[in-house]
């Protein structure tokens, strides 16, 4: 009878070990389209033996653990990768817009209105005391003030739409590191009561990707299982089962700092150079804001030159000459560039003239800038001005090339990551028939040990 029984339960092992490989193969199928999903397998073992005369007998199989097929040191690397992909996109992303703002390609742009600008100068030197030559010029100065105001305030409007998406991002990081806490508390106590936390370290292998596509990071795992999380300058922003937020705080220059919510004296904006808010902080207070600084050097020479040389001339009333531009504004920049009211309200009050005699030799001057070495006295005004197109094409393109290369690391990582996570249709439809066949023998199994009992039971009796 004890034959019998062992016989009934090596059967009964056998049947929930081959039901066990057939749910969790069930799971991968279900899951082959599933995000960050790491492929599950049963591992199956043999019971231990027990002694009995003359022989070694097995006491049947058990599922010993569902095992989570990925690659650690993979794991690190895709997480440290989305860190450098984020980063190349934000920039990519920025560099765009900034360049469609210096787009000369459809004409109309500033080196045009800087060419009519001068060549209206000429025009008039010409004929000074022409009409029609001092309203062009007007045209053509207050054209050439409104396109520097127009790029300059759409640089500083993407600088502002910058600065809000740092504070949004803050916000949707630390989300992420209050799920990441809360995961942990799982994975401690799910791993304290023996569950399959598979699918919660799945969970938290792609939060660690979202956390790093924002914000470069370091993290480690403790011996509890749990994942701590820090910045690049070692601050702590997830412990076990308590996340750190973060928060941000305006500086001197009206921008947003980001700095630590419970602490706002520890400003982190510096240790943060990678991830989408690094690149939106470099955007912000290096790229835009150096380009901001060369239209304002652009416009503060053109200024001061043009009223100088505008000053030491006569108006068509006999007139000196006062300010052509209203006076460079250090405050506003590019974006308060703009024709001194006179002149836009009487184009008479151009001072052309180097005399009182309309000789128009001070517009001649005042054209001439047009090919003087001002810019740091190796540099006209127009040479400056391609400099700065040619930085901004240099920028976009190895903005182009960095984004490129990033993806095709992060798309070779994750082709690896396929091939040790991945679920594979073919191999989990090989291993359903294989459980399946396991089944069945399990189940003739049970059909002859109820015979035998049955057999055994009518011995008995007779």
């Amino acid at each position: 009878m004890a034959g019998i029984n062992s016989i009934f339960n090596i059967a009964k092992e056998a049947l929930w070990v081959n039901q066990t490989g057939i749910n969790v193969t069930g799971s991968n199928v279900a899951n082959v389209n599933t995000p960050g999903y790491s492929r599950q397998r049963a591992v199956i073992a043999t019971r231990s033996q027990y002694d009995v005369p003359e022989s070694m007998v097995l006491t049947g199989t058990e599922v010993i653990t569902i095992e989570r097929l990925y690659d650690k040191f993979l794991e690190f690397q895709t997480v440290e990768q989305s860190d450098q992909l984020g980063y190349a996109n934000e920039r990519k992303d920025a560099l765009d817009r900034i360049e469609a703002i210096f787009n000369e390609s459809n004409g109309g742009g500033l080196n045009e209105l800087l060419d009519q600008f001068w060549k209206a100068w000429e025009d008039l030197a010409a004929n000074p005391s022409g009409q029609t030559e001092r309203t062009a010029l007007t045209y053509a100065s207050q054209n050439l003030a409104g396109m520097f105001r127009e790029y300059a305030g759409e640089l500083y409007s993407l600088q502002q739409e910058l600065n809000t998406g740092i504070s949004q991002t803050v916000t949707q990081l630390n989300g992420y590191l209050a799920d990441i806490a809360d995961l942990n508390y799982k994975v401690i106590y799910g791993e304290a009561g023996q569950n399959n936390i598979n699918d919660i370290l799945d969970k938290r292998s792609e939060l660690l990707k979202k956390v790093s596509d924002l914000v470069d990071i370091n993290y480690v795992e403790t011996s509890e299982g749990a994942v701590n999380v820090f910045l690049s300058n070692g601050i702590p922003l997830v412990e076990v089962m308590r996340s750190r937020d973060l928060a941000v705080q305006t500086n001197a220059q009206g921008f947003y700092d980001i700095v630590v919510a419970d602490d706002p004296t520890k400003n982190v904006t510096s240790a943060i150079t990678g991830g989408r808010l690094g690149g939106m902080l470099e955007m912000r207070d290096t790229t835009i804001t150096g380009y901001l600084g060369h239209l304002d050097d652009l416009v503060e020479n053109i200024i001061t030159e043009v009223n100088a040389q505008h000053a030491r001339g006569y108006d068509g009333y006999g007139n000196v000459g006062g300010n052509f531009f209203e006076p460079f504004n250090a405050l506003m920049g590019a974006r308060d560039m703009q024709v001194d009211a006179a002149i836009t309200s009487d184009p008479n009050r151009i001072a052309a003239s180097l005399t009182v005699n309309d000789d128009g030799e001070n517009a001649l001057a005042i054209g001439s800038l047009k090919d003087a070495l001002i810019m740091g006295g190796t540099a006209t005004f127009g040479d400056y001005y391609a400099a700065l197109l040619g930085n901004v094409g240099q920028a976009v393109a190895e903005a182009e090339r960095s984004l490129s290369h990033e993806t095709s690391v992060m798309t070779q990582l994750q082709a690896q990551h396929e091939q040790v996570s991945g679920v594979s249709i073919d191999e989990e439809m090989m291993n359903l028939i294989k459980f399946q066949l396991g089944y069945s023998a399990a189940a003739k199994m049970v059909s002859m040990a109820e015979e035998m009992y049955v057999e055994l039971l009518k011995m008995v009796e007779r």
